[in-house]
C-alpha cells in the first residue's frame, strides 16, 4: 500500500504574502512574467510565490519590496515596522517634485501646497511606523488623559 502525502497545513505567512503579491501586481499592471525579468527569476517562480506553494529567497523578497516599492514588513503582514537609530523619514516623491522645479517660483509653489508636510523628518530612536489609524487611537488616548495640557494638540502634528 503506497502512503498518500501528508496535506500541509495553511502557512499564513506564505498566505498572506500571495495575496500582496497578486495585490501589489495588478495596481501595477504588470504581468507575472514582467515581474520574473525585472527580478531575474523564472516565471514559474512568480506563479509559485503568487499561489503560495512556495516563499522567495531573502533576496528574491527585497527586491520585491524594491519593485513594488513597499516594505519587505509590508509584503509579510507586519503593521509594526521597528526603525534603526540615525534614519529619516523622506517623502522622496515631493523631493523628486522640488528638484525638478526649473524656477524659484514653482520651487515656493510646491512648498505653499505642501505646508502641512515635511519633506523629510528625523526617526527617534524607538520609534515605530504604524498605520496612521493605529497611531491615532494611541495619541488620542494618551490626549485624553492630559486634555487640559497646552500642548496636547502636538502629538497630532509637530508644530514649527
Amino acid at each position: 500500500m503506497t502512503e498518500q502525502p501528508e496535506e500541509q497545513a495553511p502557512r499564513p505567512l506564505a498566505t498572506h504574502l500571495a495575496a500582496r503579491l497578486r495585490e501589489l501586481r495588478a495596481r501595477r499592471g504588470f504581468t507575472q512574467d514582467h515581474v520574473a525579468k525585472r527580478l531575474g527569476v523564472h516565471e514559474s517562480a512568480v506563479s509559485r510565490w503568487e499561489s503560495g506553494s512556495r516563499f522567495p529567497t531573502g533576496e528574491d523578497l527585497v527586491a520585491l519590496a524594491d519593485l513594488f516599492e513597499v516594505s519587505t514588513d509590508d509584503l509579510l503582514g507586519r503593521t509594526k515596522q521597528h526603525t534603526s537609530t540615525g534614519v529619516a523619514l523622506v517623502d522622496m516623491r515631493l523631493l523628486e517634485k522640488l528638484a525638478a522645479a526649473e524656477t524659484t517660483e514653482e520651487f515656493d509653489r510646491l512648498i505653499e501646497e505642501h505646508a502641512e508636510q515635511a519633506v523629510w523628518l528625523p526617526v527617534a530612536e524607538g520609534s515605530i511606523l504604524v498605520p496612521v489609524a493605529e497611531a491615532m487611537r494611541w495619541t488620542r488616548k494618551v490626549a485624553e488623559k492630559h486634555k487640559s495640557s497646552k500642548n496636547v494638540d502636538r502629538l497630532f502634528r509637530p508644530r514649527g
